[in-house]
């Protein structure tokens, strides 16, 4: 089984680990209690299900906890997820989105305030927009729909339904990859095709190109990019030895000279015709004073 994929076989995005330890502290096993959330009161949470109190405490507890991880991709990303789930989970999505933007930093306000939370994720958040959610919205709901697909095939056998909704759901993913290249969203594309691609291949046996999702091309063309400059950067390395240690340096140097002596011809030739040319013009003018003085 592929590493990707838990015993269980539900495949899992780089977000689902965050959704774990939102879990957690809803359980109501461990002691989430946070500074400033006892008194915390907000008018979009007044139909929450857990209270306003509660909301802010597991909020503030998932920060603290991304805070206590010294990385900044896992913080990132946590962040995101908090996003997500403050709209979907705490507001079922019933509240104005920029609404929730105004919560979220209401509640990154209490941390930094009453938990040292030394303004750790104001950034982050401050940079958030609908288009945040909609990534995180959108690998959340590709992972659903293959789970549901793993689940609907475990009885059957193999090589049989090779296909799932999947295929056309990541196709317009990474068409919107291509068109506007984002690179956590694009990364996250990228570990959904390697999870799918080995259930298809080594779960459900089947072998045929169409079948598999084929890769993100903005990472081919990231590879391309960094390819050039590792060409220009090892091209610029290599010449100097070739030309001081092999027989290139003295073809070239042979090349240039030759070429330089042609280009030397060719304004040794043009001064010559311009210096004719206006000697005989002199000439000329010359002819035409004796003549003129002749006549006079």
């Amino acid at each position: 089984m592929s590493p990707d994929i838990k015993t269980g076989n539900d495949a899992v995005s780089s977000y689902t680990k965050y959704k774990d330890e939102l879990s957690s502290y809803s359980s109501g096993d461990n002691d989430i209690y946070m500074f400033g959330c006892d008194t915390f009161t907000n008018d979009l949470l007044r139909n929450a299900e857990d209270g306003a109190s509660k909301i802010c405490s597991i909020a503030l507890n998932f920060l603290r906890h991304l805070k206590e991880h010294n990385d900044s991709s896992y913080q990132k990303d946590g962040c995101k997820y908090l996003l997500y789930w403050l709209y979907v989970d705490v507001l079922n999505k019933k509240i104005n989105f920029e609404n929730t933007l105004i919560l979220y930093k209401a509640l990154n306000k209490i941390f930094n305030d009453n938990n040292n939370g030394f303004n750790k994720f104001d950034n982050y958040i401050n940079q958030m927009n609908k288009d945040t959610y909609d990534k995180v919205e959108k690998i959340t709901n590709i992972y659903d729909v293959f789970n549901k697909y793993i689940s609907q095939v475990t009885s059957e056998g193999p090589g049989k339904k090779c296909t799932s909704d999947c295929i056309n759901l990541f196709a317009s993913y990474a068409d919107e990859c291509r068109k506007v290249y984002d690179k956590d969203f694009c990364n996250e594309l990228n570990l959904f095709r390697k999870q799918y691609n080995f259930f298809i291949k080594s779960v459900r046996m089947c072998e045929k190109e169409e079948y598999l999702l084929p890769p993100v091309e903005n990472f081919d063309t990231v590879n391309v990019i960094i390819l050039s400059f590792s060409l220009i950067f090892v091209t610029s390395l290599i010449l100097p030895l070739l030309y001081k240690f092999t027989a290139f340096g003295p073809w070239i140097s042979h090349l240039i000279s030759k070429k330089k002596n042609m280009w030397n011809n060719i304004n040794e030739e043009t001064d010559q015709l311009l210096n004719s040319y206006e000697m005989v013009e002199d000439n000329s003018k010359k002819s035409n004073y004796n003549i003129a003085y002749n006549l006079s």
